[in-house]
């Protein structure tokens, strides 16, 4: 369904990094949810009304919550796409977050008003009344929202939307929350337990507990998250599959939106190769890196000599050193200076971003290591956290 639908709607839908091929399957997969779920409002505000089940209300009111969650999505695809200006140079991508963003709270809101409902429904109960029209539309939603569930979460694979995957996610929740309503109101035929406003009350901490994941999932990347670990193992494989580039560190990468991601990093190189050649070599490098992962890339080059014999072997003394304190650490821009009665060992530590180890603590260790190895040893070193 999700292909034949691409198919006719998407001019080239098979190129989904294309930012206006993104912004045709957001806005497809928008509008379809919309349309399902206005439909599902309908049906279940009418039917809830006619059961008095405020099980069913409360779902229905799920649902109106997802219209107003797919507008937000559809113009946050819209805006999302919009070109860069002055005042935004590096576009407005991060507006599909704050779409995302407006998802949650709405899905939020919703959930304290159903559960506020239906605790009022425990307290003061109403006869539910059972009819069969009433569980063929419960079942029907759920299979809709199942579709829906898919159909999103198929879609956000392709173009990489956390937004899709949130009303993915939101639509498997609904699945859940419609199957609790359903339950209630079979049970009400064997009981007179307020169990319409007990399933209402489950229905709406289920919601409550989507809003509150989609407001995380959504919050991460608009604070600065650190960016995807496999990703950034692949893309230093490649970048170091290039003779020129030695070594990598202080990689930094800035997201702005699906699409739209920076990457800054130093790449190591041999000092005592032609310097137009090595910078051609990382002008290749970066132009590889946008054509193969749309990101674009800024190298620094650190020159290092690897062809002199005291250098790697200090290195490897101090690689080991700092090793031993915690295998998570590794050096850098290491260099030396070497005189008559002492050796200046140069170079940066790198730590994980949520180590806490005071840096006079760990310079100290490394200190105190070297200079058992040989009191000639002095170091000029500075520590870094990672940004990966």
């Amino acid at each position: 369904m999700f292909k034949i639908l691409a198919k006719k709607f998407i001019k080239n839908n098979t190129e989904f990094n294309n930012p206006k091929v993104r912004e045709q399957y957001g806005t497809l997969c928008s509008i379809i949810s919309i349309v399902c779920n206005i439909v599902l409002v309908i049906f279940k505000l009418t039917m809830g009304a006619i059961t008095h089940s405020i099980a069913i209300q409360a779902d229905g009111l799920n649902n109106l919550s997802d219209v107003g969650s797919n507008l937000a999505s559809l113009f946050g695809f819209k805006l999302a796409n919009k070109h860069p200006d002055i005042e935004h140079p590096y576009g407005h991508g991060r507006i599909e977050y704050v779409a995302g963003l407006i998802i949650a709270f709405l899905i939020l809101l919703v959930g304290f008003q159903a559960l506020r409902d239906s605790v009022f429904k425990i307290i003061a109960p109403e006869k539910v009344t059972f009819t069969i029209v009433a569980v063929i539309i419960l079942i029907v939603s759920i299979l809709i929202k199942l579709w829906m569930a898919v159909f999103n979460r198929y879609a956000s694979k392709k173009i990489n939307s956390a937004t899709l995957l949130a009303a993915s996610q939101d639509s498997l929740n609904d699945v859940l929350a419609t199957l609790a309503t359903l339950i209630s109101l079979i049970l009400s035929l064997y009981t007179d337990l307020p169990v319409d406003g007990i399933m209402g009350a489950v229905v709406s901490i289920i919601v409550l507990k989507a809003g509150i994941e989609i407001f995380k999932d959504t919050v991460n990347p608009l604070l600065g998250m650190a960016p995807d670990k496999e990703l950034i193992k692949e893309l230093e494989e490649y970048i170091l599959s290039y003779p020129e580039a030695l070594g990598i560190h202080d990689l930094m990468m800035h997201d702005y939106g699906p699409g739209r991601k920076f990457l800054t990093l130093h790449v190591e190189v041999d000092c005592n190769d032609n310097i137009m050649a090595t910078h051609d070599a990382m002008d290749r490098i970066e132009r590889a890196v946008l054509g193969k992962y749309h990101i674009l890339t800024t190298i620094h080059m650190d020159p290092i000599d690897s062809s002199d014999v005291l250098t790697n072997e200090l290195k490897e003394i101090v690689i080991d050193v700092v090793k031993e304190i915690n295998d998570e650490y590794s050096i850098h821009d290491f260099r030396i200076v070497s005189g008559p009665t002492h050796t200046n060992l140069i170079f940066d530590v790198l730590i994980p971003s949520n180590d806490q180890i005071k840096h006079t603590i760990l310079k100290e260790q490394i200190n105190q290591r070297l200079k058992a190895i040989d009191p000639s040893y002095f170091t000029v070193m500075q520590i870094e956290h990672s940004f990966v």
